[in-house]
C-alpha cells in the first residue's frame, strides 16, 4: 500500500482557454501515482468557455467563483479539495513531467518542511529573451530561491503545502489583490513553520513580453505590498526613505549592469537596466499613490 500522500492542484483561471488546455495537459503526463492526485479548476468568472481545456479525466473538476480575486478562487478549490498535499500553479503555468513528484519528495524530507516552493523556469515566445521587459523577467521575474530563504514565501505560481499547515495558519486573505502568497508564507514562518526551496519542482512561466505587461504586473505587486502595510509604514519620512532607494537602484543599475553575468551583450544590458529603471520608478510611484490615499482617509 502507497505512503504517498493525496495531491490537489488548485488552478485559479480568469479566461485563457488555450493556455489551461496546456497547463492541464501537462498536468495530465505527471509521474506521480495517477490515483493518487486529483487537479481543481476554479473558474474565477471568465467570460470565455473553459470547459473545452478539461481534459477527459474523473481526477479533474472544475467549479465557478464569480467573485473576484485569485486568493478567493484558491480558497475555493481549497474548501473542495480532498489532499493532504495542496499544490498550486497558474492557469498560463506548464508544470513538468515531474513537478508534483519532486514536489511531494521536497515534502516529505526530513526534517520535513511544511510547505515547500519550487522553480519557476521563465519562457519566452522567440524562445530566448528579445527585448527589455523579457531580459527582466528572465533575471528577475520569479527568484524563488531568494523568496523563500530571504522573505519566507513562495509565489503561488509553483507552491505545495500540507493541508495541515493551512489548517493552523488558515487560508489566503481573500481582500488582497496581489500578495497573498506573501501574506501566507509570512503567517506561517510567524508561526515556527518551515518552508524549503524545491529546485527540482519545476513549472515554465510566460514571460511579460511587452512594457504594458510589465507595468501592469508591476503595479498590481507593489500595490499588493501596500495593502499590507501598517500605518506606521505610511509615515512620509518612510515613504521618502523608500522613494529614494527605488531611485538609486533605478540610476545605479545602469552601471552595476555591467558587472552582472546575465544579460550578456551591449544591448542586452542597456535593455535589462532600461526595463529595471522602469519598474523602479513604478514602484516609487505607487508607493508615494499609497501614502496619499492614506492620508485621504484619516481626514
Amino acid at each position: 500500500m502507497s505512503t504517498l500522500p493525496l495531491v490537489t492542484v488548485i488552478i485559479p483561471v480568469r479566461d485563457g482557454v488555450e493556455g489551461l488546455a496546456l497547463c492541464l495537459a501537462a498536468l495530465a503526463r505527471q509521474t506521480y501515482p495517477a490515483e493518487l492526485f486529483e487537479v481543481i479548476v476554479v473558474d474565477n468568472g471568465s467570460t470565455e468557455d473553459l470547459r473545452p481545456a478539461l481534459p477527459v479525466d474523473p481526477r479533474f473538476t472544475m467549479i465557478r467563483e464569480d467573485r473576484p480575486g485569485s486568493y478567493v478562487a484558491r480558497n475555493a478549490g481549497i474548501a473542495r479539495s480532498r489532499g493532504a498535499v495542496l499544490a498550486f500553479t497558474d492557469g498560463d503555468c506548464i508544470p513538468a513531467a515531474t513537478w508534483v513528484e519532486r514536489g511531494v519528495e521536497a515534502l516529505v524530507a526530513e526534517p520535513r518542511p511544511d510547505a515547500a516552493g519550487g522553480r519557476v523556469r521563465m519562457t519566452f515566445s522567440a524562445g530566448r529573451p528579445a527585448n527589455g521587459p523579457q531580459h527582466y523577467e528572465d533575471v528577475l521575474g520569479f527568484p524563488q530561491r531568494r523568496y523563500i530563504e530571504k522573505l519566507s514565501f513562495s509565489a503561488t505560481a509553483n507552491l505545495l503545502a500540507w493541508r495541515e499547515a493551512f489548517d493552523r495558519v488558515g487560508l489566503f486573505d481573500p481582500d488582497l489583490r496581489s500578495g497573498g502568497d506573501l501574506n501566507w508564507g509570512r503567517r506561517l514562518a510567524a508561526g515556527g513553520g518551515t518552508m524549503h526551496y524545491a529546485h527540482d519542482a519545476v513549472v515554465d512561466h510566460p514571460s511579460r513580453d511587452t512594457w504594458g505587461e510589465l507595468g501592469r504586473k508591476t503595479v498590481r505587486v507593489a500595490q499588493g505590498l501596500a495593502d499590507q502595510r501598517s500605518d506606521d509604514e505610511r509615515t512620509t519620512r518612510r515613504v521618502l526613505h523608500d522613494v529614494a532607494h527605488e531611485a538609486r537602484t533605478a540610476a545605479s543599475i545602469w552601471w552595476r549592469v555591467w558587472r552582472l553575468p546575465r544579460p550578456t551583450g551591449i544591448r542586452s544590458k542597456v535593455q535589462f537596466a532600461a526595463a529595471t529603471s522602469y519598474v523602479r520608478l513604478l514602484r516609487a510611484r505607487v508607493r508615494v499613490e499609497d501614502l496619499r490615499r492614506a492620508r485621504t482617509r484619516t481626514r
